[in-house]
């Protein structure tokens, strides 16, 4: 029921993708699949007129039969011709447009999973299985679906006109293909289960060439020397498959070719036995014939065979495809409420418990936070203390396992998701360097603002970038990174001013900052935070930051360890509180200074 179900859905996008297409390929394959008949019909004529123009001396009667019987001939093989071109136009447009509609499906389905999906490697394997089907595979099951087909009513004309000379030889030429198609169904399988098992040495290999052929890497893995280890590993990955592919390949050759010589076998005791009908009833037209038609039937049986193996094949891969497609979404439920354009109270999270999706260990546990409206909170904390996990549990990627996140005392839960996302301005510690222009890089941030100059000058200048975009070669409208032609590559510290562009463009009520000028000097640093209090005095900031240079332009500093709120105040109540806060403080300090701090 589910096979069935995937060849509906290949059959049903593909209608839906170009009915005319789809229309035009079945008329004239079916045309195309009455034609052998008829070729076998008048091969038998036009030899037997010659046959008889021979025997009669040039008798006008059997010069005629010969030669319309040829003529005909011809006149099939250019209808054969044309045919042929016109599916194949057909088809090949058919097949572009349905490679890049499942390939936006693929795009659409990834737009619609949730953060989760993307941190678990099954998802990986299931879109680079998805990936690899998407190309070709929903169109072979129509184009094998046809050819099996017109394969089959092909055989059944000629058989027609078989039987209507000798029973015998019909069931002879009719059944010699049979043994060769057996192991192709059984080596399909076989090979779909060897794809399926190693996906994800397929996706490791695909990320060793990312290694070493993109810009982003290029500087470690040449520094580092780690070309001719990743070269190395992806040799070794791919001799693996080799030797796999071959050993099937190898097996398969065997059984065919075995299996192979039996048709062969019984294709000759299809000529000898015609040879022996022929030679008894005189006609020599039909011994053409029987020829004409074993070569035919070999042809069509294998199509017809053939094609049934590859539909198949292609419905086991196509539940690759579907598999990923059919990924639950689920995501989180969207309120009705509104969202504030300014926060009158702040956020809380109250009692906020977090354990990742397949882990046991809690992230966050009992922890109690409240950011007050129009400040800015710094959090500080070792890695994986949970500081990071408060955004996407802010941002609704994920729900707490426990206790709840409020804003201005409403449940998170009721504020409409969409608006709640657009309200919140973020900078990821792991920001994006979009390959695309200085004005989309910015203009990202709110995409309904990509063609307002003036308010993306505005976010450019609030995060310091606006003296360096304006003097690259075509300002905004300049070409970033190294991918595409023309572009221009920036410094560490100016991308991440870029990203800081993006997020102060949102306007947003609510502001994440996760280490935002981790990459930048100390003297633009200082100027980025002169200007944060103009920010803080709109939105409620959420700075995530391990340098304390950065924190302590914070209102409020809250320590977390190990999920939970260790301690929190100004940095002034803080280092007099003599704390966990006061001796990482005097730790980093201790690096800019002659002597060292102690505690």
């Amino acid at each position: 029921m589910k096979d069935r179900g995937n060849w509906t859905r290949a059959l049903r996008l593909l209608w839906e993708v170009s009915p005319w297409h789809v229309g035009g390929v079945i008329a004239l394959a079916t045309l195309a699949s009455l034609l052998p008949a008829a070729t076998v019909q008048l091969t038998t004529l036009a030899v037997q007129g010659v046959a008889d123009a021979v025997a009669g001396r040039g008798e006008p009667t059997a010069v005629d039969r010969a030669f319309t019987a040829g003529v005909a001939l011809c006149g099939l093989m250019v209808l054969t011709h044309v045919l042929a071109v016109g599916r194949n136009y057909l088809e090949t447009l058919l097949q572009l447009r349905m490679a890049n509609t499942v390939n936006e499906q693929i795009m659409a389905k990834a737009t619609r999973l949730r953060l989760e999906h993307f941190e678990d490697a099954s998802t990986y394997d299931r879109l680079q299985r998805a990936n690899r089907e998407a190309a070709y595979r929903p169109y072979q099951i129509f184009a094998h679906l046809i050819t099996t087909v017109s394969s089959a009513v092909s055989l059944v004309a000629v058989s027609a006109v078989l039987l209507s000379w000798n029973v015998g030889v019909a069931v002879a030429i009719l059944l010699a293909p049979l043994p060769s198609m057996v192991s192709r169904v059984f080596y399909s399988r076989v090979g779909w289960k060897i794809e399926n098992e190693r996906s994800a040495d397929r996706r490791r290999a695909t990320y060793l060439q990312f290694l070493v052929t993109n810009d982003r890497s290029f500087k470690e893995t040449h520094l580092f020397g780690l070309g001719p280890l990743f070269l190395g590993r992806y040799r070794d990955l791919i001799a693996r498959f080799y030797r796999v592919d071959r050993d099937l390949e190898r097996k398969q050759a065997l059984v065919s070719g075995a299996l192979g010589l039996i048709s062969v076998c019984a294709a000759v005791g299809a000529v000898l036995y015609a040879l022996q009908v022929t030679m008894a009833s005189g006609q020599v037209g039909q011994f053409a014939g029987y020829l004409s038609a074993i070569t035919l039937v070999q042809t069509t049986v294998q199509a017809l065979f053939g094609g049934l193996a590859m539909l198949y094949e292609h419905n086991l891969f196509l539940g690759n495809l579907f598999g990923f497609l059919d990924i639950e979404e689920g995501g989180p439920a969207s309120g009705k409420r509104p969202f504030p354009p300014v926060l009158s109270r702040g956020i809380e999270f109250r009692d906020v418990s977090f354990t990742y999706p397949g882990t046991d260990t809690p992230v966050l546990s009992g922890l109690d936070l409240v950011l007050p409206a129009g400040k800015c909170v710094a959090l500080v904390g070792q890695n994986g203390a949970g500081k990071t996990t408060l955004v996407k549990l802010l941002a609704r990627f994920y729900e707490p396992t426990g206790g709840q996140i409020l804003i201005d005392g409403v449940p998170l839960a009721e504020y409409d998701l969409e608006d709640l996302r657009a309200n919140i301005g973020v900078i990821f510690q792991d920001f994006v360097q979009y390959e695309a222009t200085a004005r989309e890089n910015i203009g990202f941030g709110r995409a309904s603002d990509l063609d307002d100059t003036a308010a993306i000058r505005g976010a450019a200048g609030r995060a310091d970038a606006l003296s360096f975009v304006e003097c690259l070669p075509k300002g905004l409208d300049t070409q970033l990174g190294r991918w595409f032609a023309g572009g221009s590559q920036l410094s560490g510290g100016q991308w991440q001013k870029v990203a800081l562009s993006r997020a102060f463009l949102r306007d947003a009520p609510i502001v994440v900052l996760d280490e935002p000028t981790a990459a930048i000097d100390a003297a633009a640093e200082a100027e980025i935070f002169a200007r944060m209090t103009e920010i803080a005095g709109r939105a409620t900031t959420l700075l995530i930051a391990h340098r304390f240079s950065t924190v302590r332009a914070a209102d409020h500093i809250v320590v977390i360890d190990h999920g939970r709120v260790l301690e929190e105040g100004t940095h002034s109540d803080l280092m007099a509180a003599d704390g966990v806060y006061a001796k990482l403080f005097r730790l980093q300090a201790a690096g800019y200074l002659d002597e060292p701090v102690t505690s």
